[in-house]
Protein backbone atom coordinates (compact mmCIF):
# COMPACT_ATOMS: atom_id res chain seq x y z
CA UNK A 1 0.00 0.00 0.00
CA UNK A 2 1.56 3.49 -0.90
CA UNK A 3 2.18 5.78 1.85
CA UNK A 4 -0.96 8.12 2.56
CA UNK A 5 -0.69 11.56 1.28
CA UNK A 6 -2.62 14.72 2.42
CA UNK A 7 -5.67 13.97 -0.43
CA UNK A 8 -7.23 17.63 -0.76
CA UNK A 9 -6.99 18.71 -4.09
CA UNK A 10 -5.66 22.35 -3.36
CA UNK A 11 -3.46 21.22 -0.65
CA UNK A 12 0.32 21.90 -1.50
CA UNK A 13 2.60 19.27 -1.78
CA UNK A 14 5.64 19.02 0.67
CA UNK A 15 8.17 19.64 -1.65
CA UNK A 16 6.22 23.22 -2.38
CA UNK A 17 6.50 23.69 1.12
CA UNK A 18 9.87 23.37 1.23
CA UNK A 19 10.69 24.87 -1.71
CA UNK A 20 8.99 28.23 -0.57
CA UNK A 21 10.21 27.64 2.97
CA UNK A 22 13.94 27.98 1.23
CA UNK A 23 12.76 31.04 -1.14
CA UNK A 24 11.61 32.41 2.00
CA UNK A 25 14.70 32.41 3.75
CA UNK A 26 16.63 33.39 0.77
CA UNK A 27 14.92 35.76 0.40
CA UNK A 28 15.34 37.20 3.72
CA UNK A 29 19.07 37.07 3.67
CA UNK A 30 19.20 33.65 6.60
CA UNK A 31 21.43 31.48 6.08
CA UNK A 32 20.51 27.81 4.71
CA UNK A 33 21.43 25.08 7.22
CA UNK A 34 21.31 21.28 7.18
CA UNK A 35 19.13 19.22 9.35
CA UNK A 36 21.27 18.39 12.54
CA UNK A 37 22.74 14.90 12.91
CA UNK A 38 21.20 13.15 15.70
CA UNK A 39 24.19 12.29 18.37
CA UNK A 40 24.28 8.54 18.89
CA UNK A 41 24.19 7.46 22.86
CA UNK A 42 27.55 6.27 24.05
CA UNK A 43 27.55 3.75 26.45
CA UNK A 44 30.76 3.17 28.12
CA UNK A 45 30.93 -0.90 29.26
CA UNK A 46 33.56 -1.36 32.66
CA UNK A 47 33.50 -5.30 33.08
CA UNK A 48 34.85 -7.30 35.70
CA UNK A 49 35.72 -11.27 34.25
CA UNK A 50 35.67 -10.41 30.37
CA UNK A 51 31.83 -10.17 28.25
CA UNK A 52 29.55 -12.39 29.09
CA UNK A 53 25.85 -13.53 27.87
CA UNK A 54 24.65 -10.46 29.75
CA UNK A 55 26.67 -8.02 27.58
CA UNK A 56 25.35 -10.04 24.48
CA UNK A 57 21.81 -9.54 25.67
CA UNK A 58 22.40 -5.90 26.27
CA UNK A 59 23.05 -5.28 22.59
CA UNK A 60 20.27 -7.45 21.30
CA UNK A 61 17.84 -5.33 23.12
CA UNK A 62 19.05 -2.54 21.30
CA UNK A 63 19.48 -3.94 17.62
CA UNK A 64 16.18 -5.84 17.97
CA UNK A 65 14.93 -2.23 18.00
CA UNK A 66 16.73 -0.83 16.06
CA UNK A 67 18.11 1.82 18.24
CA UNK A 68 22.16 2.34 17.34
CA UNK A 69 24.62 2.71 20.08
CA UNK A 70 27.75 3.32 19.97
CA UNK A 71 29.77 0.82 22.61
CA UNK A 72 32.91 1.59 25.14
CA UNK A 73 34.33 -1.92 26.42
CA UNK A 74 36.33 -2.02 29.05
CA UNK A 75 37.60 -4.91 31.45
CA UNK A 76 39.39 -4.41 34.23
CA UNK A 77 40.46 -8.34 34.76
CA UNK A 78 39.75 -8.83 38.27
CA UNK A 79 41.41 -5.99 39.69
CA UNK A 80 39.04 -3.08 40.79
CA UNK A 81 42.08 -0.56 41.04
CA UNK A 82 41.93 -0.06 37.17
CA UNK A 83 38.37 0.95 36.90
CA UNK A 84 39.46 5.19 37.84
CA UNK A 85 41.21 5.02 34.65
CA UNK A 86 38.32 3.20 32.29
CA UNK A 87 36.35 5.65 34.01
CA UNK A 88 38.40 8.78 33.15
CA UNK A 89 38.72 7.23 29.76
CA UNK A 90 34.76 7.25 29.42
CA UNK A 91 34.50 10.46 30.59
CA UNK A 92 36.84 11.89 28.09
CA UNK A 93 34.90 9.40 25.33
CA UNK A 94 31.91 11.49 26.51
CA UNK A 95 29.84 8.77 27.76
CA UNK A 96 26.17 8.86 27.90
CA UNK A 97 25.80 5.87 30.34
CA UNK A 98 28.43 4.19 32.24
CA UNK A 99 27.34 0.15 32.48
CA UNK A 100 28.46 -1.88 35.21
CA UNK A 101 29.20 -5.73 35.78
CA UNK A 102 29.06 -6.99 39.17
CA UNK A 103 29.37 -6.01 42.99
CA UNK A 104 32.66 -4.35 43.03
CA UNK A 105 33.26 -3.07 39.51
CA UNK A 106 29.66 -0.67 40.74
CA UNK A 107 30.99 -0.05 44.40
CA UNK A 108 33.99 1.25 42.76
CA UNK A 109 32.51 3.24 40.36
CA UNK A 110 28.94 4.84 42.06
CA UNK A 111 30.67 4.19 46.06
CA UNK A 112 28.35 3.18 48.51
CA UNK A 113 25.10 4.75 50.02
CA UNK A 114 26.26 7.50 52.48
CA UNK A 115 30.11 7.35 51.63
CA UNK A 116 29.96 8.62 48.32
CA UNK A 117 33.21 10.87 47.21
CA UNK A 118 32.40 12.96 43.87
CA UNK A 119 36.26 13.25 43.27
CA UNK A 120 36.28 9.75 43.11
CA UNK A 121 33.05 8.32 42.41
CA UNK A 122 30.60 8.93 38.95
CA UNK A 123 27.80 11.00 40.19
CA UNK A 124 27.01 13.16 36.84
CA UNK A 125 26.78 10.48 34.11
CA UNK A 126 24.01 7.89 34.66
CA UNK A 127 25.19 4.54 35.59
CA UNK A 128 22.94 1.23 35.19
CA UNK A 129 24.44 -1.74 36.66
CA UNK A 130 24.20 -5.08 36.38
CA UNK A 131 24.90 -9.07 38.07
CA UNK A 132 24.86 -7.31 41.57
CA UNK A 133 23.94 -10.51 43.99
CA UNK A 134 22.57 -7.98 46.57
CA UNK A 135 22.07 -4.34 45.77
CA UNK A 136 21.00 -3.18 49.33
CA UNK A 137 22.98 -5.69 51.19
CA UNK A 138 26.07 -4.31 49.61
CA UNK A 139 25.40 -0.80 50.25
CA UNK A 140 24.94 -0.04 46.75
CA UNK A 141 21.45 1.23 46.81
CA UNK A 142 19.35 2.17 49.99
CA UNK A 143 15.89 0.21 48.71
CA UNK A 144 14.96 -1.78 45.66
CA UNK A 145 12.52 1.37 44.95
CA UNK A 146 14.95 3.86 44.26
CA UNK A 147 18.64 4.40 44.70
CA UNK A 148 17.87 8.21 45.64
CA UNK A 149 20.62 8.89 43.06
CA UNK A 150 21.98 9.07 39.93
CA UNK A 151 21.72 4.95 39.32
CA UNK A 152 19.74 2.20 39.08
CA UNK A 153 20.42 -1.36 37.31
CA UNK A 154 19.35 -5.25 37.87
CA UNK A 155 20.12 -8.35 40.43
CA UNK A 156 20.44 -11.76 38.79
CA UNK A 157 19.97 -13.85 42.43
CA UNK A 158 16.99 -15.76 42.92
CA UNK A 159 15.99 -15.31 46.84
CA UNK A 160 17.79 -17.16 49.09
CA UNK A 161 14.94 -19.09 50.53
CA UNK A 162 13.72 -19.93 46.77
CA UNK A 163 17.49 -21.51 46.16
CA UNK A 164 16.87 -23.82 49.91
CA UNK A 165 13.69 -24.68 48.55
CA UNK A 166 15.14 -25.54 45.02
CA UNK A 167 18.10 -27.66 47.23
CA UNK A 168 15.32 -29.46 49.31
CA UNK A 169 13.66 -30.43 45.50
CA UNK A 170 16.24 -32.46 45.02
CA UNK A 171 17.88 -34.08 47.82
CA UNK A 172 17.56 -33.75 51.57
CA UNK A 173 21.28 -32.14 52.11
CA UNK A 174 21.78 -30.99 55.41
CA UNK A 175 25.19 -30.09 55.84
CA UNK A 176 25.86 -27.53 53.09
CA UNK A 177 29.48 -26.20 52.61
CA UNK A 178 30.28 -22.29 51.26
CA UNK A 179 33.51 -21.38 50.20
CA UNK A 180 33.89 -17.20 49.50
CA UNK A 181 35.75 -14.31 48.12
CA UNK A 182 35.92 -12.68 52.09
CA UNK A 183 36.93 -9.10 50.29
CA UNK A 184 34.05 -9.85 48.02
CA UNK A 185 31.05 -7.47 49.78
CA UNK A 186 27.80 -9.71 47.89
CA UNK A 187 29.90 -12.92 49.11
CA UNK A 188 29.90 -11.73 52.58
CA UNK A 189 26.37 -10.93 52.34
CA UNK A 190 25.33 -13.95 50.96
CA UNK A 191 26.57 -16.06 53.42
CA UNK A 192 25.17 -13.69 56.35
CA UNK A 193 21.62 -14.64 54.35
CA UNK A 194 22.22 -18.44 53.89
CA UNK A 195 23.09 -18.43 57.27
CA UNK A 196 19.87 -17.11 59.01
CA UNK A 197 17.83 -19.14 56.64
CA UNK A 198 19.57 -21.98 56.94
CA UNK A 199 19.59 -22.20 60.74
CA UNK A 200 15.75 -21.41 60.88
CA UNK A 201 15.22 -24.62 58.26
CA UNK A 202 17.40 -26.73 60.65
CA UNK A 203 20.25 -27.17 58.63
CA UNK A 204 24.13 -26.15 58.85
CA UNK A 205 26.66 -23.86 57.55
CA UNK A 206 30.00 -25.04 56.69
CA UNK A 207 31.65 -21.72 56.04
CA UNK A 208 35.30 -21.40 54.63
CA UNK A 209 36.53 -18.26 53.67
CA UNK A 210 39.38 -18.24 50.77
CA UNK A 211 42.89 -16.95 52.21
CA UNK A 212 44.08 -14.05 50.79
CA UNK A 213 47.72 -12.90 49.77
CA UNK A 214 49.92 -9.78 51.05
CA UNK A 215 47.68 -7.75 48.49
CA UNK A 216 44.39 -8.76 50.36
CA UNK A 217 43.55 -10.92 46.99
CA UNK A 218 42.30 -14.21 47.27
CA UNK A 219 44.40 -17.32 46.42
CA UNK A 220 43.42 -19.14 44.25
CA UNK A 221 45.70 -21.78 44.42
CA UNK A 222 43.64 -22.71 48.12
CA UNK A 223 40.68 -23.93 46.61
CA UNK A 224 41.24 -27.63 46.03
CA UNK A 225 42.39 -27.88 49.73
CA UNK A 226 38.98 -26.04 50.79
CA UNK A 227 37.52 -28.35 49.32
CA UNK A 228 38.46 -31.02 50.69
CA UNK A 229 38.21 -29.68 54.03
CA UNK A 230 34.70 -29.26 53.67
CA UNK A 231 33.99 -32.85 52.42
CA UNK A 232 36.33 -34.24 55.81
CA UNK A 233 34.22 -31.98 57.62
CA UNK A 234 30.96 -33.82 56.44
CA UNK A 235 29.47 -31.34 54.17
CA UNK A 236 26.88 -33.66 51.43
CA UNK A 237 26.62 -30.42 49.16
CA UNK A 238 29.07 -27.73 48.15
CA UNK A 239 27.11 -24.29 47.44
CA UNK A 240 28.13 -21.60 45.08
CA UNK A 241 27.09 -18.32 45.76
CA UNK A 242 27.47 -14.95 43.61
CA UNK A 243 30.64 -15.11 43.68
CA UNK A 244 32.81 -13.24 41.03
CA UNK A 245 36.51 -14.50 42.11
CA UNK A 246 34.55 -18.31 42.30
CA UNK A 247 32.95 -17.31 38.32
CA UNK A 248 36.28 -16.76 37.83
CA UNK A 249 37.80 -19.69 38.91
CA UNK A 250 34.95 -22.34 38.30
CA UNK A 251 36.88 -25.21 36.79
CA UNK A 252 39.35 -25.63 39.40
CA UNK A 253 36.49 -25.35 41.82
CA UNK A 254 33.94 -27.51 40.31
CA UNK A 255 36.56 -30.12 39.43
CA UNK A 256 38.10 -30.21 42.92
CA UNK A 257 34.14 -30.77 43.87
CA UNK A 258 33.44 -33.81 41.50
CA UNK A 259 36.94 -35.27 42.35
CA UNK A 260 35.62 -36.12 46.11
CA UNK A 261 32.58 -36.62 45.36
CA UNK A 262 30.73 -33.58 46.16
CA UNK A 263 27.71 -32.28 44.26
CA UNK A 264 27.48 -28.41 43.50
CA UNK A 265 24.73 -26.02 43.43
CA UNK A 266 25.22 -23.32 41.85
CA UNK A 267 23.02 -19.93 42.09
CA UNK A 268 24.71 -18.48 38.85
CA UNK A 269 23.85 -20.15 35.60
CA UNK A 270 27.94 -20.18 34.38
CA UNK A 271 28.96 -22.98 37.18
CA UNK A 272 26.35 -24.89 35.47
CA UNK A 273 26.79 -24.47 31.80
CA UNK A 274 31.08 -23.65 31.91
CA UNK A 275 31.38 -25.46 35.08
CA UNK A 276 30.97 -28.71 36.46
CA UNK A 277 27.86 -27.78 39.15
CA UNK A 278 25.22 -30.50 39.53
CA UNK A 279 22.02 -28.60 39.49
CA UNK A 280 21.16 -24.78 40.80
CA UNK A 281 17.80 -22.32 40.02
CA UNK A 282 19.57 -19.24 37.76
CA UNK A 283 18.86 -16.54 35.96
CA UNK A 284 19.12 -16.33 32.00
CA UNK A 285 22.15 -14.34 31.80
CA UNK A 286 20.59 -12.84 28.47
CA UNK A 287 17.79 -12.13 29.60
CA UNK A 288 19.31 -9.94 32.68
CA UNK A 289 21.63 -8.60 30.00
CA UNK A 290 17.88 -7.94 28.10
CA UNK A 291 16.28 -6.09 31.65
CA UNK A 292 19.40 -4.45 32.09
CA UNK A 293 19.23 -2.93 28.95
CA UNK A 294 15.25 -1.86 29.43
CA UNK A 295 16.52 0.23 31.71
CA UNK A 296 18.95 1.86 30.13
CA UNK A 297 16.98 3.02 27.19
CA UNK A 298 14.66 4.32 29.57
CA UNK A 299 17.36 6.80 30.06
CA UNK A 300 18.81 7.34 27.05
CA UNK A 301 15.45 7.39 25.24
CA UNK A 302 12.98 8.42 27.34
CA UNK A 303 15.76 10.45 29.84
CA UNK A 304 13.84 9.41 32.48
CA UNK A 305 16.39 9.94 35.78
CA UNK A 306 17.73 6.95 37.22
CA UNK A 307 16.48 7.65 40.88
CA UNK A 308 13.15 6.96 39.19
CA UNK A 309 13.56 3.55 37.44
CA UNK A 310 13.69 1.13 40.46
CA UNK A 311 16.10 -1.73 40.60
CA UNK A 312 14.67 -5.24 39.66
CA UNK A 313 15.56 -9.06 38.93
CA UNK A 314 14.14 -11.35 36.48
CA UNK A 315 10.39 -12.46 37.36
CA UNK A 316 11.21 -15.79 36.28
CA UNK A 317 14.22 -18.04 37.02
CA UNK A 318 15.47 -21.83 35.63
CA UNK A 319 16.11 -24.69 37.08
CA UNK A 320 19.12 -26.42 35.44
CA UNK A 321 20.67 -29.83 35.68
CA UNK A 322 23.84 -30.60 34.73
CA UNK A 323 23.18 -34.38 33.58
CA UNK A 324 26.93 -35.54 32.62
CA UNK A 325 27.73 -34.11 36.72
CA UNK A 326 24.30 -36.24 37.73
CA UNK A 327 26.10 -39.79 36.15
CA UNK A 328 29.17 -39.01 37.69
CA UNK A 329 28.11 -38.64 40.80
CA UNK A 330 24.98 -41.44 40.58
CA UNK A 331 22.70 -38.25 41.80
CA UNK A 332 20.00 -38.11 39.19
CA UNK A 333 17.74 -35.62 39.63
CA UNK A 334 13.64 -36.76 40.85
CA UNK A 335 11.46 -37.15 38.33
CA UNK A 336 9.66 -34.31 39.86
CA UNK A 337 12.84 -31.95 38.92
CA UNK A 338 12.88 -33.79 35.91
CA UNK A 339 9.99 -32.64 34.48
CA UNK A 340 9.94 -28.80 34.76
CA UNK A 341 13.88 -28.36 35.23
CA UNK A 342 16.29 -27.74 31.68
CA UNK A 343 18.61 -31.16 31.74
CA UNK A 344 22.38 -30.17 30.20
CA UNK A 345 23.52 -33.76 28.30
Amino acid sequence: MAPVRNSHPDAPSRRALLRAGAGAALAAGMPLRAPAAVRVPRVAMILYRGETDVEKGFRDHFAGRLMPVEYLVRDVALDVTRVREHVAEARAWQADLIYTWGTPVSLAVAGRVGAVNPAVHVTDVPVVFTMVATPVGCGLVPSLTSSGRNLTGTCHVVPVRQQLAAIRAYRPFRRVGIIYNPVEPNSVQTVRELRAAMRAEGMTLLERPVPLDDTRRPQPASLPELVADLAERGATLLYIGPDSFLAAHRAPLTDAALAVGLPCFAATEVMLREGKALFGLVSDYGAVGRLTAHKAAQILQRRTPPADIPIETLARFTYVVNMRVAAQLNLPPPRSVSAYAELLT
